[in-house]
């Protein structure tokens, strides 16, 4: 059975449209929503559009992945049983939750149900009753197909993805921290085997009719053979990355972010006398060559200016125009490679400083700081050479919009709220880089982690770090208060012992910069963790960052959260979530 009911735009859809299969297809009437298995008993159940949105909302907020259940996983290779068993499966499972929505609820429902599954295998005694639809209309039950299909790539990823995810060990810690560790942990393998499946169906598209028609057409399957191949090659990140730093517009943005080019001119030249005359100096990223004038200005000796991008033509140019070209000298080319090669301009000497503005969104966004980190450690003068800057800080805080959530219900005197629940679903997708108002800041701003950047080492930069959120002093007339998504910014600092510290910050209560803010949305109208003020409740977790593990140029965010208060007894939970975003390159 096969679900006519397409979306181009979503990697979880059939792409069958061309197939020439006798097989009846089930037409989804348009207006047939999905509900998803853990919330479609509530008297307000979310509808999603696909099947794919439907699975993520289990995933996210009750910490249920039906693509990854054993049951589902476990059944047979054959096609007729593995339909037979997906009926049954998704029949019981919404069976359990209709039986047990007023026993458990979030993460509970979602666990006591994968429990329940382990107890209640799909080919047990008695499944015949589950043939039989719990839920009427059920579009999960007329989409089997792309769940079949999805089952078959889920398998060729589970290796890879469980070594991955069993690769970080902890120390001991409490038992609520060790919950929480193991609730992210698994999280964290769902959302990678889903990342697999999606982008392998995404590659497959089409493959299947291409070779029926190579069987045809004898030497045109070659070429469309060697065609696939091709688009089938893992990208070259790098490639994009690099090129993507020869447009102008890129560099006139970092350079007009005043707060940025303002800290490195100001750390650099305050600093001349005590750190950068007479020095030599490796300036990584140059760009237009900014901050190897700077150092140049400040009394360094030799400036190595080094950038994988064509700007360095004009780099080179702005160089001899200011009349530093006896000082700074332009190099194109990876860092890793040029020392590899041994084809810097260093003569076996060492450099004094390594200046570098490697940061991106959420601070590590882009992964440039392990190439700076490979220079620092080949390359720096041991004990007292110097990164520069030298520290940096990631933070997080907790933002409410209610205004934002609350304009879809008049607009221009329109009621538009189907509008609020789009919006929500888009937000709730991926990491945002958007400048975050200080009036929607509604927590603390708590510092989660420090870097040492002359001592970090490359396997610092994947981590996970406990942290905690209370209400601020900003808004006293409001008692209960949402938190509707988590933000992300950092602190960056030019702190060289017995130096003029400077130092700026991409915080909501500084003045934006490029960099602005990376906003973790939590879906506000589902799952909204709520803060009492009168009984001091805080939010609570473990915030989790590491690289993509397909594009190692873009992170994953993830955080496991509750809200409660310090009883009498102890910690008193009151609600807890899942989210998962991501930042792609």
């Amino acid at each position: 059975m096969s679900s006519t009911r397409k979306n181009n735009d979503d990697p979880w859809s059939s792409s069958d449209e061309d197939d020439d299969s006798d097989d009846e297809n089930v037409e989804l009437d348009a207006e047939t929503p999905f509900y998803s298995i853990c919330s479609y008993c509530h008297t307000d159940a979310p509808k999603f559009d696909t099947l794919a949105l439907a699975l993520e909302h289990d995933v996210t907020n009750y910490g249920f992945d039906l693509m990854g259940s054993s049951a589902l996983l476990l059944s047979s290779n054959h096609e007729d049983d593995f339909f037979e068993g997906a009926i049954v499966l998704i029949n019981k499972c919404r069976q359990f939750v209709k039986d047990n929505q007023a026993k458990f609820s979030g993460i509970e429902l979602g666990r006591e149900l994968n429990n329940y599954l382990k107890d209640h295998k799909v080919d047990d005694d008695g499944d015949a009753k589950y043939y039989k639809p719990v839920l009427d209309d059920d579009s999960m039950l007329m989409c089997i197909d792309e769940l079949c299909e999805l089952k078959r790539q889920t398998e060729q990823e589970s290796q890879a993805d469980a070594s991955i995810v069993g690769s970080n060990k902890s120390e001991p810690e409490s038992d609520d921290m060790e919950q929480l560790r193991a609730k992210i942990s698994l999280l964290e393998e769902q959302l990678s085997r889903a990342k697999g499946c999606i982008a392998a169906l995404a590659n497959d598209d089409g493959d299947d009719n291409s070779m029926s028609d190579d069987s045809r057409r004898g030497d045109d399957g070659d070429k469309k053979q060697a065609s696939l191949k091709q688009r089938n090659k893992k990208p070259d990140n790098d490639t994009y990355y690099f090129s993507s730093y020869s447009h102008t517009g890129i560099h006139e943005t970092m350079l007009r972010d005043t707060v940025r080019t303002a800290a490195y001119e100001e750390a650099i030249l305050s600093n001349a006398d005590s750190l950068f005359r007479d020095k030599i100096v490796l300036d990584i990223g140059c760009g237009t060559g900014v901050l190897s004038l700077f150092c140049a200005k400040a009394g360094a000796k030799q400036v190595i200016a080094v950038d994988n991008s064509d700007i360095i033509k004009q780099a080179r140019e702005i160089v001899e125009l200011n009349g530093y070209s006896h000082i700074v000298t332009c190099v194109r080319g990876k860092c890793e490679d040029l020392i590899a090669n041994n084809t810097l301009p260093l003569d076996g000497k060492t450099v004094d400083i390594i200046v570098s503005e490697w940061m991106g969104y959420a601070l590590f966004f882009e992964t440039m700081l392990p190439s700076v980190m490979v220079a620092r450690d080949a390359l720096m003068t041991p004990a007292t050479g110097n990164m520069f800057p030298n520290v940096a800080k990631i933070f997080i805080e907790g933002c409410n919009e209610m205004e934002r959530l609350d304009y879809w219900n008049d607009v221009h005197g329109l009621n538009m709220t189907p509008m609020k629940e789009r919006m929500v679903s888009e937000l709730t997708q991926d990491a945002h880089v958007e400048i975050v108002s200080d009036e929607n800041i509604v927590t603390d701003r708590k510092e989660i982690i420090t870097f040492d950047l002359n001592t970090c080492k490359d396997a610092d930069l994947d981590f996970e770090v406990p942290f905690e959120l209370h209400l601020r002093d900003n808004d006293l007339s409001r008692n209960e208060v949402q938190i509707h998504s988590l933000v992300i910014s950092f602190d960056i600092g030019f702190a060289v012992p017995n130096t003029k510290c400077v130092q700026f910050s991409t915080g909501c209560q500084s003045t934006p910069t490029h960099w602005k803010q990376t906003q973790l949305w939590i879906d506000p109208v589902h799952n909204c963790p709520v803060l009492n003020r009168e009984t001091g409740d805080s939010m609570k977790g473990i915030f989790r960052m590491k690289r993509n593990v397909k594009n190692h140029r873009a992170i994953d965010m993830s955080v496991v959260w509750e809200v409660g208060r310090d009883a009498g007894s102890g910690w008193e939970r009151i609600s807890d979530g899942v989210l998962k975003r991501s930042l792609m390159a």
